[in-house]
């Protein structure tokens, strides 16, 4: 697996692939990718995946979901394997009485605030 060595226990539901014979990268792309289709909603242009995390022997996500309007709008999904993923059609609404909070115009990426 080239030079590096991973030192964490491994998740045992981590759709994980071994690197290429060869390669020396620390981090390397599925074969399957992308995972998730830009289209997987009716209305997506283009879908970025945020943040995705292990949950109760699945995975649940944050997705930036831009629709054909170019709209960049914030989704939750889930995944039963990490592969085939449900991503919700109704954007994440953010309760809060701070207007700033709850009334955003767009959302760019999750991971980033």
């Amino acid at each position: 697996m080239g030079k590096y060595k991973f030192v964490a226990e491994s998740l045992p539901n981590i759709p994980w692939e071994k690197c290429s014979e060869g390669s020396d990268k620390a981090i390397w792309r599925s074969t399957k990718n992308p995972i998730i289709p830009r289209d997987l909603l009716p209305t997506s242009n283009s879908i970025f995946n945020s943040a995705v995390v292990p949950y109760n022997g699945e995975f649940r996500g944050v997705f930036r979901c831009d629709d054909n309007r170019r709209e960049m709008l914030i989704h939750s999904g889930k995944s039963k394997d990490g592969i085939n993923w449900e991503i919700n059609p109704i954007r994440l609404n953010f309760i809060s009485e701070n207007p700033d909070i709850s009334e955003f115009e767009y959302g760019y990426d999750p991971q980033s605030s």
